[in-house]
């Protein structure tokens, strides 16, 4: 899979989150991918692990926010509620 791949397939795959949350998301991964250069593509869709498993987390963030906003790391979305979690860097 490459970068095109996994975009398009995220961007599917979040076809039902709000417009404004979905392109903030997607923007998101957009400039990660670009920060990484694309000499290190490949490693950051492994790091990534899959599409799926971004979605899932960016879903459960914004539905772990409760209505407060959240923000997106190399890890994905969370909500304010995880700020405790161990953040993986």
């Amino acid at each position: 899979m490459n970068r095109a791949e996994f975009m398009e397939k995220l961007r599917a795959l979040l076809a039902d989150v709000e417009d404004g949350e979905r392109e903030e998301a997607l923007n998101y991964y957009e400039d990660y991918f670009d920060d990484a250069g694309i000499e290190n593509e490949q490693q950051v869709i492994e790091s990534l692990e899959s599409p799926e498993k971004v979605a899932k987390i960016i879903k459960e963030g914004l539905s772990d926010s409760e209505g407060e906003q959240g923000e997106f790391s190399e890890t994905g979305f969370s909500g304010y509620g995880d700020r405790d979690k161990e953040e993986v860097g």
